[in-house]
């Protein structure tokens, strides 16, 4: 399937937003985000929730706040389409000239909607809008994310656009952007899917921008390391070290993938051999502290799997480069020049001496 495939070029209504959100056994937040949406001081919205195959009772507690809070457009997926199927079926019925995709665990302070559109606004060039996430035992607030030349990312720890690469969780985009660019790769499932719609916004000549703006991250999950002030902080905490299998495959595989569709063939020849030592290292270090060789295995699942989608991989980026208006040079000077995970080792005797 191509990314013309994924969404329909329907007229938008004019100033609607469309909050599109995945959601997989979230009943936990639900109540605390519907509410939040209710408290939006933009009310020109319609909310899009996709359900993909819960076993809680997400639905049914859908079912019964639908109206008595705020409208609902429910949909149900026969089976867990991960974030990307859960966002791409809310594009098939979105209405909006904007479209907020919203993770299940992120709940947003009340004028989020409001002052993003108005950001949004300001330029037709802008074809997205992040925040600020704060996230309960962080050391750091979270603006986007930072992603060095050879596919790693790093939390992007100040409100600097300057190294702002992609945001994830809770982004605002353009109904048209989407329309270009495509929607989220169904391959991915899950993980690298905000860097690689967000490379490809990039790649048609738009800008991401940030707005003060907060939402509170209820879910956690992201490992503690950030691109702050200039300098990398390598963080070997619980997050990181305690992985969970399913989460380093699908980032590792997908990162891969990214890197073939988005960057021109030079820096394809140049990135990826040491993207692939990269990831072995990964997997190696991963191996040894779980004391699980899974790790080392799924290395090469997801080297499997991008050999044999290779083709589809093509397709879709002969897709991606017919659109491209801005060249390579011009991508990387949002992205952290040197790698991360080279810093991370350098940083890896401290953290065994520790350890010891």
């Amino acid at each position: 399937m191509g990314f013309s495939d994924i969404t329909k070029i329907i007229p938008p209504h004019s100033g609607l937003v469309s909050v599109i959100i995945p959601l997989h056994n979230g009943q936990k937040h639900l109540l605390e985000l519907i509410q939040s949406l209710k408290n939006q001081t933009y009310n020109k919205i319609e909310v899009i929730i996709v359900d993909n195959n819960s076993t809680d009772n997400s639905v049914q507690l859908l079912k019964s706040l639908n109206d008595k809070i705020i409208s609902l457009n429910i949909f149900l997926n026969k089976k867990n389409e991960g974030y990307c199927g859960g966002c791409n079926e809310g594009i098939k019925h979105a209405k909006g000239e904007y479209l907020l995709f919203l993770s299940q665990d992120r709940i947003m302070n009340s004028d989020w909607i409001e002052l993003t559109v108005t950001k949004m606004k300001e330029d037709k060039k802008i074809g997205c809008v992040v925040g600020k996430v704060i996230r309960e035992g962080a050391s750091s607030a979270e603006y986007g994310h930072s992603y060095d030349v050879y596919g790693a990312v790093l939390i992007n720890g100040i409100s600097d656009e300057s190294k702002l690469f992609f945001g994830g969780g809770t982004v605002l985009i353009r109904k048209k952007v989407i329309d270009q660019v495509g929607g989220f790769d169904p391959e991915f499932f899950i993980y690298q899917e905000d860097v690689d719609i967000c490379w490809r916004i990039r790649l048609a000549g738009y800008d991401i921008k940030i707005e003060n703006v907060v939402c509170i991250n209820k879910g956690g999950g992201i490992s503690d390391t950030f691109y702050n002030n200039k300098q990398y902080k390598i963080t070997f905490d619980s997050e990181l070290i305690n992985m969970p299998l399913y989460k380093f495959y699908y980032g590792q595989k997908n990162r891969i993938r990214t890197l073939l569709k988005n960057y021109s063939v030079k820096n394809i020849l140049k990135r990826l051999p040491v993207v692939i030592i990269m990831i072995l290292l990964r997997g190696i270090f991963m191996s040894i502290t779980s004391k699980k060789i899974s790790y080392f295995i799924a290395v090469f699942h997801g080297f499997w799997w991008n050999i044999m989608h290779v083709s589809n991989t093509m397709k879709i980026r002969k897709e991606i480069q017919h659109f491209r208006v801005v060249n390579d040079d011009e991508i990387e000077k949002y992205m952290l020049p040197k790698s991360i995970e080279f810093n991370a080792i350098m940083s890896l005797r401290q953290f065994l001496k520790q350890k010891s």
